[in-house]
Order: C-alpha cells, then sequence, then structure tokens
C-alpha cells in the first residue's frame, strides 16, 4: 500500500488500535486454482474474515503499542471456501483492516480555489507467511480466541460455556490460520495536506452526517490532527 509521508500513523498505537476496532478484514493470497492444469497463483482470492491478533499465553490480548511486525494475526474460514485450500498453498498472504472512511466534497474546501472530490479513510495492511491450524485443539482455541476478543468488544457479556461442544460440532467446517507479520502498510488519510481550517471544516461536516461512519471518520480526524486543541 503506498502511503505518503504525510498520511502515516501518528503514533505507534494508532494501527493496533484501529485493527481491535475493526477486526472484520479482508485475507488475501494467491489462488491455487481449481484445475489440474492451474498455475498456482495466477490470480489474488479474498475472503472478508473476523481475525484478531494473537492473545498472550494467558488470553490476554496485546496491547495497541505492542509492535504489530513478528506479531501473529489468527483467524478462519468455512472450508467449503475454495480459498481454504488457497492458504494451504499460497506461502504468504494479506490481511486488511479497513478503519473509518468517508467522502470528502470539494465544497467544504476554500470556494475561491479550485478542487476535486477525494475520499478520507484509515486502513492498515499486514502480509507475511501465512500457515493453515490442522491441530484440532489450536484449532478451537482460535476460535475461542475469536469470540472472546468480539465479545469483550461487543460488552454483551454472553457466556459461551453452554454452546461449546456445539462449537465443536463446528469445527469439521471451518480451516483455521495464522499470520506472521513480516510487513506493516498503514494510511491514515485525513486531510493532513489540508490547512487547519480546512480540516476543521471538514471534521465538522463530517460530524453532522447522518452516516455514523462518516462520524467516525470525524472522531479520528478531530484525536489524530488534534482539532480539538485550543492551541491547533
Amino acid at each position: 500500500m503506498h502511503t505518503p509521508r504525510h498520511f502515516r500513523a501518528d503514533s505507534p498505537d494508532r494501527e493496533g488500535r484501529l485493527i481491535r476496532e475493526n477486526p472484520f478484514g479482508l485475507i488475501i493470497c494467491g489462488d491455487a486454482g481449481s484445475s489440474a492444469d492451474a498455475v498456482p497463483g495466477a490470480a489474488p482470492v479474498a475472503t472478508h474474515v473476523p481475525m484478531l491478533r494473537r492473545p498472550d499465553p494467558d488470553g490476554r490480548p496485546p496491547a495497541d503499542g505492542e509492535p504489530l511486525l513478528g506479531g501473529v494475526v489468527l483467524g478462519h474460514l468455512a472450508r467449503v471456501n475454495p480459498q481454504a485450500a488457497a492458504l494451504r498453498t499460497a506461502g504468504s498472504a494479506l490481511a486488511v483492516f479497513l478503519g473509518p472512511d468517508a467522502y470528502v466534497s470539494p465544497t467544504w474546501y476554500d470556494g475561491d480555489r479550485p478542487n476535486v472530490p477525494t475520499w478520507n479513510y484509515a486502513a492498515v495492511h499486514l502480509s507475511g507467511p501465512i500457515r493453515v491450524v490442522d491441530d484440532r485443539d489450536e484449532a478451537l482455541a482460535i476460535i475461542m480466541a475469536s469470540i472472546d476478543a468480539t465479545e469483550a468488544y461487543a460488552g454483551t457479556g454472553w457466556d459461551p460455556t453452554p454452546s461449546l461442544d456445539y462449537v465443536d460440532k463446528l469445527l469439521a467446517g471451518i480451516v483455521a490460520f495464522e499470520l506472521t507479520v513480516t510487513d506493516v502498510r498503514s494510511t491514515f488519510k485525513l486531510s493532513q495536506n489540508k490547512p487547519v481550517e480546512t480540516q476543521r471544516r471538514v471534521a465538522g461536516r463530517l460530524a453532522a452526517s447522518a452516516h455514523g461512519r462518516d462520524r467516525e471518520l470525524a472522531a479520528l480526524m478531530t484525536d489524530v490532527l488534534r482539532l480539538g486543541d485550543d492551541a491547533a
């Protein structure tokens, strides 16, 4: 992912936080093909799946500021999904996490200058070797870690204990995987290339939007660009 210098993450924990708050991402790898004469890696395939950073041995999720490089991303997809077979031969994969995004109208800029529409967004790309997890206990641990992480974020207090037998039966229909992160790329494009007055105007328009994603981006802009600071 191309990232101009002025659109890079402003702090070490920004990327980890985006992943934690937006766990439903894309796992992308080369397509092994469905025929005998198919060329491995000839085309990319992708699946939308929940993913998380591997918890500590005691079950605690890694801190947002803990380095992503060298860490591990866990996930799973349906066994009937053709990408499940592709993961075994791909060797490496790319995990994409998208944060809030929104359209930015040129009418929100300085009216005396020519401008064009754009899109503000935040995204993190993690890539590296990928391994399919065949061990049943290890795969179950990945599923349970996924449940723990998403339930903690949802805050419902759901107790999975009564459903553990059902979860165990579902294991036959899924393929778990782990991706070891060897490369991290991120973009936080939040109007950093515009004057502060324009940044405030864009954030204000997004904050007043009827669309929740727009308001999320407005909050991110205000935080990253420190638009709430009196000294800004």
